[in-house]
């Protein structure tokens, strides 16, 4: 029970959703260029910050001299300006560009930029990298970069200590902070995406050889070839190694198998001879129903062991790999060998068949399809047999006429199909041929069809394999 219960348990989730070696190649490639363009673009934005602000630091340094060299004091003992400063923006209301000369609490002179506000103290929001400027709230609620330092003047009686301050506002730099991470973002998404670019391409490259070897497996498995072929990379080659030793290891145990089958089903044909010979002393001394009883399962057996033997000669289309037969001069030799069987040479054989024509199949799988076909055709037809081969919707047939009675509706509507086995009661003549030939034919993957015949008698077509 417990057994039973594992058995008819679901799959799993992940054995249920198949997973993408590529995916997963891509996914970590995406996570890790991603990661790598945030740490790039923080650390370029840091870079930026600083170095502007020590740009700032530089511009306010030399603000401040030109303003401690105009400042001294006069006859009145107050501090004035010897002459104008450069910049134009400390004569313009709210500029970003202030001064200021203060003494204590008093404050002295500022420029016209200030109006009536003032650069007093407010809570330091930002140092610049050596110190020297402070970031603060300036006018107007904006904020601004601030030097300021003391200057001692010598005076009458004791010196005098001042402090001038000089200060820029920050909004150009914040427009100019924006426009370049604006462009660092941009400069950064297509370096993202030639990256991921350069990832698919390195995966599908990288992959190339595992596409190749399914592609060698699908040729294998359908018959195309018989072993891999292809030189693949040093770390794809073993694997391609292993699978041929795994498909050489299979092909021996497979002829082994036939080989053992072989031998049982021999093996059967001397005491069948013996019990056919036992029946027929048994007819002899008039006992007829044990002799009848004896010949009816001896042949029951005999048609057993002829068709195990047929299956086990039958190579299919996976050992097959490659093989390609001319079928139309194999045609000819088995019209051949028919021919000198009973009634043969009373019946007059066409061999139509296209000539350049090669069916994907073994020889003899080839021959014993044929060769029951031609067989049974021998058996019914009154005077002709005729073999041709066309193309239906891309596919070649090979057709089997003849002009005997006709195929009975009931062994149409049974014909052996792919996987299926024909009745065991079946008349030798028809049933046991056709049922091998289906055999071997499902060994291809195609089905034998039973058809009425424009000879008047019966049609055997199939798809010749390619």
């Amino acid at each position: 029970m417990a057994t039973s219960s594992a058995a008819e348990s679901p799959p799993s989730e992940s054995a249920e959703r198949p997973t993408s070696l590529r995916l997963r190649l891509l996914a970590l490639a995406a996570l890790s260029i991603a990661a790598t363009l945030t740490v790039a673009g923080l650390s370029f934005g840091y870079i930026f910050e600083d170095h502007i602000e020590r740009l700032m630091e530089q511009e306010l340094e030399v603000r401040w001299r030109e303003l401690a060299g105009a400042v001294a004091l006069g006859e009145d003992r107050r501090p004035a300006l010897t002459h104008d400063l450069t910049d134009p923006r400390y004569q313009l209301p709210a500029s970003g560009a202030y001064w200021r000369v203060a003494e204590g609490e008093t404050v002295w002179m500022r420029s016209r930029s200030l109006w009536d506000e003032d650069l007093g103290p407010t809570p330091t929001v930002h140092l610049s990298p050596t110190g020297q400027a402070i970031e603060r709230r300036g006018p107007n609620d904006t904020t601004v970069y601030m030097m300021e330092r003391e200057v001692r003047f010598d005076a009458e009686g004791a010196p005098r200590v001042f402090r001038l301050a000089v200060a820029l506002s920050t909004a150009p730099i914040d427009a100019l902070r924006r426009s370049f991470v604006t462009d660092v973002c941009i400069a950064l998404a297509l370096i993202g995406l030639v990256l991921f670019a350069g990832a698919w391409l390195q995966a599908s490259v990288g992959l190339s050889p595992l596409r190749r070897l399914r592609d060698e497996l699908a040729r294998v498995h359908r018959g195309a070839k018989p072993r891999l072929a292809g030189s693949f990379p040093s770390e794809v080659a073993p694997l391609a190694s292993d699978l041929n030793r795994l498909l050489d290891r299979q092909e021996q145990l497979v002829h082994k198998a036939r080989d053992r089958a072989g031998d049982l089903a021999h093996g059967f044909k001397t005491p069948l001879t013996i019990l056919q010979g036992e029946g027929r002393r048994l007819e002899a001394a008039g006992s007829f129903e044990s002799a009848a009883l004896v010949k009816q399962q001896v042949e029951l057996m005999r048609r057993h062991v002829d068709r195990e033997l047929a299956r086990v000669r039958t190579i299919g289309a996976t050992a097959a790999a490659g093989t390609l037969t001319d079928a139309r001069r194999s045609i000819e030799r088995l019209i051949d060998l028919v021919g000198r069987m009973p009634r043969g040479d009373a019946i007059a054989w066409e061999n139509r068949v296209d000539p350049t024509l090669r069916p994907r199949m073994d020889s003899d799988d080839f021959g014993e399809v044929m060769g029951n076909l031609l067989d049974n055709a021998r058996k019914w037809a009154r005077s002709t047999v005729k073999v041709t081969s066309e193309w239906r919707a891309g596919a070649a047939q090979l057709i089997v006429d003849d002009d005997g009675p006709g195929a009975p509706d009931a062994l149409r509507d049974s014909a052996p199909k792919r996987g299926e086995a024909a009745s065991e009661t079946d008349d030798e003549s028809t049933g046991l041929g056709l049922a091998i030939v289906a055999d071997v034919l499902a060994q291809y993957g195609v089905s034998l069809a039973i058809e009425d015949s424009p000879l008047g008698g019966c049609r055997a077509r199939f798809v010749a394999p390619t």
